[in-house]
């Protein structure tokens, strides 16, 4: 199953106030939306199916819609497709000045978890920190300098594409 934030687990991240334990805290972090549960459950130390439930009953994550459709998905050979699965991030906006606080903080989130992974854990917590479109933007310009050093200029540059348009 994908699990994402609700607008209510988006406000968690900056409030603290429910989620107190810390695994469960790193777990609302790096629900993205993209990385099923069962990655997750693979790839972080201690976490439970229990923390996903725990934070379900606070309604600050949702299941994904379309991932009910691939409820096989827990079976280990499908795991290791998972992570190579094309991103699917929302279309390119016609200028970058047209995006929003929302929009660049979803699609910039979706592109650390594609192309970075957990190694983009950092990153997905300075994105959740960002308070203005700017800090934004320098979190953006951070993620597309990681995914340059780690995958090339080219890689980087479809990126950049991704996230800021043409």
């Amino acid at each position: 199953m994908i699990w994402s934030k609700t607008e209510a687990g988006r406000a968690e991240v900056q409030a603290r106030a429910l989620v107190k334990e810390r695994l469960q805290r790193n777990l609302l972090l790096l629900i993205d939306g993209v990385k099923t549960e069962e990655m997750l459950l693979a790839n972080v130390v201690g976490l439970k199916p229990e923390d996903f439930k725990f934070l379900e009953s606070l309604q600050l994550i949702a299941p994904v819609a379309s991932s009910s459709n691939g409820r096989s998905s827990g079976s280990s050979s499908d795991r290791g497709g998972a992570a190579t699965q094309p991103m699917t991030l929302p279309p390119p906006l016609e200028e970058a000045g047209e995006m929003d606080y929302g929009q660049f903080t979803a699609r910039l989130t979706q592109l650390i978890s594609s192309e970075l992974g957990l190694r983009g854990f950092t990153l997905t917590l300075a994105v959740e920190k960002a308070s203005t479109i700017e800090e934004l933007r320098a979190v953006g310009d951070r993620v597309l300098e990681q995914i340059r050093e780690r995958k090339g200029v080219a890689v980087a540059d479809k990126a950049r594409r991704t996230l800021y348009g043409s």
